[in-house]
């Protein structure tokens, strides 16, 4: 994504409007005064890319919704984007047990699912609501029976928490370009669920763009069990400190560990592994 600073990104959003202010507009006014309108419905209803990629020699299909930009980008880089994550999935043990916390659309369920003498059982959270709906949908494109997708949160605890995420509409009038919408989801910590479910993995992702203090407290029992073999965690600067003592304190040592930049934001993957 190329970004526009100061005087350009103002001229940007003011041709955006000049564009897609009037369409938007027409379209909602043919939607309000006409039945033929439902024809554009019908239409687009029918619409929807479904490309596929080689990961690894592993064919995967995903749906393409036409506005999810950052589907669209992940999808093109899906190798190349974080391979020391795609590596620590190869050197899973055949038969186990994979949990994915962040799962989005399914960049590492889908892989570990699919991919040769992979898991035989993956449980995938993930709370953003479009993300959860692709990768059920990429679930059943893919004809995958060995995962469970959950549409939850998880944390330090029962809780009902505030979500923002990213609307993927760029130009709503008197709204920003980036816009959000908040809403309520409840949490459960890992520790719970696994006693609720009694799933317990060998393997955990956790991928959460700042909740992974939370996550990691829910789960004191959990990272005491010797099942649990290597974990991957993607920390930031303020996290990182105390997500290392956190595992380091339960007999894990650092494995592996990358810095990385994404459109100015730093973060680090790192992965942990039983001593």
């Amino acid at each position: 994504m190329i970004w526009l600073g100061g005087k350009n990104r103002r001229s940007s959003r003011t041709l955006e409007k000049i564009i897609f202010g009037p369409i938007n507009s027409f379209l909602s006014l043919l939607v309000e005064k006409t039945r033929i309108s439902k024809r554009i419905f019908d239409f687009f209803g029918r619409v929807l890319p479904i490309p596929e990629a080689i990961v690894r020699g592993v064919p995967i299909k995903i749906i393409l919704p036409l506005n999810q930009v950052g589907v669209y980008n992940t999808f093109k880089d899906w190798e190349k984007r974080e391979p020391e994550v795609l590596d620590w999935i190869d050197g899973f043990e055949k038969g186990c047990i994979f949990f994915d916390v962040g799962a989005s659309f399914g960049t590492e369920t889908l892989y570990a699912a699919l991919k040769n003498e992979g898991p035989k059982k993956i449980v995938s959270f993930d709370l953003d609501l479009e993300s959860s709906f692709n990768l059920a949908y990429n679930i059943s494109l893919n004809n995958i029976s060995n995962v469970e997708n959950y549409f939850l949160a998880l944390s330090d605890g029962l809780n009902l928490k505030s979500y923002m995420c990213v609307t993927q509409y760029y130009y709503i009038e008197g709204r920003k370009k980036h816009d959000n919408v908040t809403y309520k989801t409840i949490s459960i910590s890992m520790d719970k669920f696994i006693n609720m479910t009694h799933i317990f993995p060998d393997y955990i992702k956790i991928d959460v763009d700042g909740a992974e203090i939370s996550i990691i407290s829910g789960m004191t029992e959990t990272v005491q069990n010797k099942k649990l073999r290597s974990v991957v965690i993607e920390v930031s600067d303020k996290s990182e400190r105390a997500i290392s003592d956190f595992f380091r304190k339960a007999g894990f040592r650092i494995e592996f560990e990358r810095a990385l930049t994404t459109e100015g934001t730093k973060y680090k993957n790192i992965i942990f592994t039983r001593k």
